[in-house]
């Protein structure tokens, strides 16, 4: 127990050395040519990096799109549950497939707030405590139904009651057509929500047709058949570790001339290394990835191109489950002691390329509530951490032990074996690694049956946009769903979610925003490890992503306002 800095430091570097090797190893076995690149491809690359400084172009310039052809795109996983708005445990690769299908009521523009989309409007009372929901008209279901007023009270109402969107939307208490127009829904809430609107861009607005939802109330086997308004219609969908989802083109979107493409198929491919080979062999076309090595050999790549997304991004951090009956990370320094114990900046430089920003918390640079200092440990102090462990078990007799669960990824791997070693030296007499299937990971952080998660997720514009994963509401007894994924019930955090949530006060709101932040630099809820940035790598025959101007005459926001995703219905493909 008793080590010395400058020892931990040699040792470190030994083991990052050799984990770094492993994961070079395993990108070797993964294929492609000799010199790594794709044999199929040419022409000039194309970077464009969406953050602080440069911003994605938002049309394509002098370049006429062509209508046609087949997209086929890599995704970091495959959606282990029904297809239905309510039921979906939706992570980035869900999104990215099913928003193809459904459209949401509302979009996340550039100017950092939202704008109506499938909605006409959305209209508040005075207090914010009802909101008036217009369906925009002519637009149909992919099956024929009519999108109205009776669609969105539908939606929204199974929203309420469904198992993951429930959460959203706790503080509903119905949602009713208009009786004086038919093409409104009438929204009440419990209390004043005047952030309403955003949880409308997220699964919570997806607009599923009710015959559908009707006919897979009956037969379940239909759930895995989404009908939607999107520019595109499900045509297929083989579930699994190698899943498919196919689509073909909705000649008849509401806003043309999209989409451009006539097809798309996502393939689900965990392994980001894996992910990455399989363009450069020319296997997909496309492909996102929030890993590192995979950006930076991306960068360096002259025959395919790279768009990077930064902006409004999500945290990359080890999820803790503070609540947990027995567990140590009840316990505030024991939380604070994982975090002294770990070095985040040489994960990054050693396993992540160097790609990623450190994160003082959850707020990234662009996102309302960031703060340069929150308090949170910034640097490794491994003799602070063995003390705060020390002291623990003075008053904890018996083995301390934690369980540390990741992904098949290697790269994830590879952290969490760091982790491990980190966790141990400090004082745990035994940290386990579990493994767990990509499709299954969210599952059970949703059930809370984990204690030390990896994790990735705060993306967004408004706090309130992380109200259910946060508030007390949102932390359901392990085994049952919960957004909260880590069980933090937390008085002071729970009052500043619901104060924000009313206001409609800027100046007020990135208050208490840096407030949140400081609260989890204090309590060690989480262990920040990096701002996320995502690349979206094609082949040069690949044109898109661009923003594109939404209904009411503004900009959209680049990377579909969540990290790792993009709406596909402007992309096109040369013929």
């Amino acid at each position: 127990m008793g080590h010395s800095i400058a020892p931990t430091r040699r040792r470190k570097g030994r083991l990052l050395a050799a984990l770094v090797i492993s994961i070079s190893v395993t990108a070797a076995a993964c294929g492609g040519d000799d010199n790594g690149k794709s044999s199929d491809t040419t022409g000039a690359p194309e970077t464009t990096v969406s953050g602080d400084t440069t911003a994605p172009p938002t049309s394509a310039a002098a370049e006429e799109p062509v209508p046609g052809g087949k997209l086929v795109m890599a995704v970091e996983a495959d959606t282990s549950s029904p297809w239905r708005p309510a039921e979906m445990l939706c992570a980035v690769a869900c999104h990215q497939i099913i928003r193809n299908i459904y459209d949401t009521l509302t979009m996340p523009n550039a100017d950092g707030s939202w704008s109506p989309y499938l909605a006409e409007s959305l209209t508040p009372n005075a207090d914010f405590t009802e909101w008036t929901i217009t369906a925009r008209a002519g637009v149909t279901f992919h099956d024929g139904t009519p999108f109205d007023g009776a669609a969105i009270a539908d939606n929204i109402t199974r929203a309420k009651d469904g198992i993951t969107t429930g959460a959203i939307l706790r503080s509903l208490t119905s949602a009713t057509v208009d009786p004086s127009d038919p093409m409104s829904a009438i929204v009440k809430v419990q209390l004043p929500w005047a952030a309403f609107p955003f949880a409308m861009m997220g699964q919570a607005g997806y607009q599923a047709s009710p015959t559908w939802l009707t006919a897979s109330d009956a037969d379940p086997t239909l759930k895995s058949k989404p009908v939607g308004t999107g520019p595109f219609v499900y045509e297929d969908y083989v579930p699994g570790i190698a899943a498919t989802f196919s689509m073909t083109k909705n000649a008849d979107y509401w806003n043309q001339p999209y989409p451009y493409l006539d097809a798309i198929e996502f393939r689900a491919i965990p392994d980001a290394l894996s992910r990455r080979d399989a363009l450069l062999s020319g296997t997909v076309d496309i492909l996102h990835s929030s890993n590192g090595q995979t950006i930076v050999d991306a960068r360096e790549d002259t025959d395919n191109k790279l768009t990077e997304i930064a902006q409004n991004g999500e945290t990359a951090y080890t999820l803790l489950h503070v609540t947990q009956e027995g567990s140590p990370l009840q316990d505030q320094n024991v939380r604070c002691a994982l975090a002294w114990a770990t070095d985040e900046q040489a994960l990054i430089d050693a396993i992540g390329a160097g790609v990623g920003q450190q994160a003082t918390g959850p707020f990234s640079p662009t996102q309302v509530g960031y703060l340069e200092d929150t308090g949170f440990p910034m640097t490794q102090d491994m003799a602070k951490a063995q003390e705060l462990i020390a002291a623990y078990k003075a008053d904890h007799p018996g083995n301390l032990t934690l369980s540390l669960a990741t992904t098949q990824d290697n790269t994830n791997l590879v952290t969490a074996q760091q982790q491990q070693a980190w966790w141990q030296e400090a004082g745990f007499d035994e940290v386990t690694i579990d493994q767990i299937d990509q499709a299954q990971y969210i599952l059970t952080a949703a059930l809370g049956k984990f204690q030390v998660f990896q994790w990735r997720n705060h993306g967004g514009f408004d706090l309130d946009q992380q109200y259910y994963w946060w508030h007390s509401s949102s932390s359901s007894p392990v085994g049952s769903l919960g957004l909260n994924f880590g069980r933090i019930k937390d008085d002071t955090l729970d009052a500043l979610l619901e104060e924000n949530r009313a206001s409609d006060d800027p100046a007020r709101k990135k208050e208490i925003a840096e407030e949140v932040n400081r609260l989890f630099g204090e309590q060690c809820y989480n262990i920040w490890g990096s701002w996320t940035i995502w690349g979206i790598m094609s082949k040069p025959s690949v044109h898109g992503p661009v923003a594109f101007e939404l209904p009411d005459g503004k900009e959209s926001q680049f990377g579909a306002g969540f990290s790792g995703t993009f709406y596909a219905m402007n992309v096109w493909v040369d013929q």
